[in-house]
């Protein structure tokens, strides 16, 4: 199972090395948010809705007329691996001791049948395992009455929610997940016996910041991009506006990357690194996330049309393809990085239409040709480490590792050639256009692009590049002073 090593420390009650009851008082253990972090029925949910949205929408109006019948309409279609997803370790422990002390361990979940059979697989410490049977939905006073009628001589149960309150009061001895001080206060003051706590804590703004990805705001500056080759960086007008439309752009980004988060969870939990995020790890819930990802959607819209209409059609644009790209493009090799080239300039376009400004075709096609490159540097790293670890496949994506001599090829060549459209518009549009005194400093410019996109496919191709090319960019050094040696090159151009 998944470790669950990141924010948010697990508070258990001291001293509790095993359960002191008879151990022939059978242990009842709840699955979605006990003795997993994350909800199967939201994960069954999310990975069918970003696989086919109709399929999704369908279970979820199947949801509002039986929750039980929904739950098995997904598990149906979608084969849930539970053997990824984020465990409550400390419990697992527990629940284990408590078995090799002779007692028995039951699974008995709201969760379709079908999914309590594999966690009782997977885990391999449950005397047996019982969910919903597409019918009856096994919660609350439905799942207390059976298990009142299974075990007639009592019950220790672990649980998480509001809605185990009557269950807890009935049980022998409660095991609480992630329901704090105050309700394990309230049970005892009923008489209920309060064996263990088991309390991740609230989620913290520093886990919905990790989630918001607020580093990867740097590639919305490429909407000022329009102002400065526009030489209207200092039109305040023109500078609010687009400052507006960066903080509008910077919220749905941030909105779509959650979305992208969900999408990705079973690839994100196989990854020795993003298994940590904070929706993989179970630290924030699937359910949060879609609410504040559709807010964040909802509100950056609505602000963008009341800005500009023409970069209210922008943005929306952007959003959309973002969209495809979650729900499908993402696994079509090749289509992927020249899409993720689309979204880079899109925000160029933002910018210009926020500024009403005109649009430079040398700027756009550059943009186009460079991202794609860098797009391509990403994807060919992450197939030398695959190929390194004598892997087959990249996880999630559609590239097999025999794939890396296309995304090295047209990489490099998708690189060398927005250097020759930078060269080209230098000498053609710069050069007339009156904007620079002193043209030959501009050439200083290409110069430093080139010898940074070498940089990035040298590092690609060893492997070593280790995050997005633009986020390590602000990281490395190296970058920084090439940056620098391009704005120095326009200053003293002009």
């Amino acid at each position: 199972m998944t470790e669950t090593t990141m924010a948010s420390p697990e508070r258990q009650t001291a001293g509790v090395g095993s359960i002191p009851i008879d151990h022939s008082i059978p242990l009842v253990v709840d699955l979605d948010g006990t003795l997993l972090l994350t909800d199967t029925l939201h994960e069954s949910f999310v990975a069918t809705l970003f696989r086919s949205f109709g399929i999704g929408l369908t279970s979820a109006l199947k949801g509002l007329q039986n929750r039980a019948a929904a739950k098995r309409f997904l598990s149906d279609r979608h084969e849930l691996d539970i053997a990824v997803l984020p465990a409550r370790d400390n419990l697992v422990e527990l629940i284990r001791a408590e078995r090799d002390r002779g007692r028995e361990i039951h699974l008995v979940t709201a969760a379709d049948q079908s999914i309590a059979d594999r966690a009782r697989a997977e885990f391999d410490m449950f005397t047996s395992a019982t969910g919903s049977d597409g019918v009856h939905n096994l919660k609350g006073e439905t799942k207390l009455a059976y298990l009142q009628q299974r075990f007639p001589g009592g019950f220790i149960y672990a649980g998480d929610s509001v809605a185990d309150g009557p269950i807890f009061r009935a049980s022998r001895g409660a095991i609480l997940c992630d329901l704090g001080a105050d309700a394990a206060r309230d049970l005892a003051a009923t008489g209920t016996l309060v064996l263990a706590e088991f309390d991740r804590g609230k989620p913290s703004p520093a886990l919905w910041a990790l989630a918001a990805r607020p580093h990867q705001w740097s590639k919305n500056i490429l909407i000022f991009v329009p102002l400065i080759v526009g030489h209207a960086l200092f039109d305040r007008q023109k500078l609010i506006a687009t400052t507006i439309g960066f903080v509008i752009l910077c919220v749905l980004a941030s909105a779509t990357y959650m979305l992208n988060d969900l999408a990705d969870l079973d690839a994100d939990r196989r990854h020795p690194t993003k298994r940590y995020r904070p929706f993989a790890s179970g630290h924030l819930s699937i359910a949060s996330g879609l609410t504040v990802a559709l807010l964040g959607i909802l509100g950056s819209l609505t602000a963008g049309v009341m800005l500009s209409r023409d970069f209210a059609l922008a943005l929306t644009g952007y959003f959309v393809l973002t969209m495809l790209y979650s729900f499908r493009l993402k696994r079509i090799p090749l289509l992927d990085v020249f899409v993720i080239g689309a979204l880079f300039t899109s925000r160029i376009l933002m910018g210009a239409a926020v500024s009403s400004l005109a649009q430079s075709s040398w700027l756009l096609a550059f943009s186009m040709a460079f991202f794609f490159s860098l797009a391509l540097a990403k994807r060919h790293v992450e197939l030398m480490r695959a190929r390194q670890d004598s892997q087959t496949v990249v996880p999630g994506r559609g590239y097999r590792t025999e794939d890396w001599p296309l995304t090295l090829g047209f990489g490099i060549g998708a690189g060398l050639t927005s250097i020759l459209i930078m060269l080209l518009y230098v000498t053609n549009d710069a050069a007339p256009s009156g904007f620079y005194r002193d043209i030959a400093w501009l050439y200083l410019a290409p110069a430093a692009v080139t010898l940074w996109v070498m940089r990035i496919w040298l590092l690609s191709q060893r492997a070593a590049l280790d995050d997005d090319p633009i986020v390590f960019a602000l990281r490395d050094p190296v970058s920084w002073g090439l940056g620098a040696v391009v704005v120095v090159a326009l200053v003293l151009a002009i």
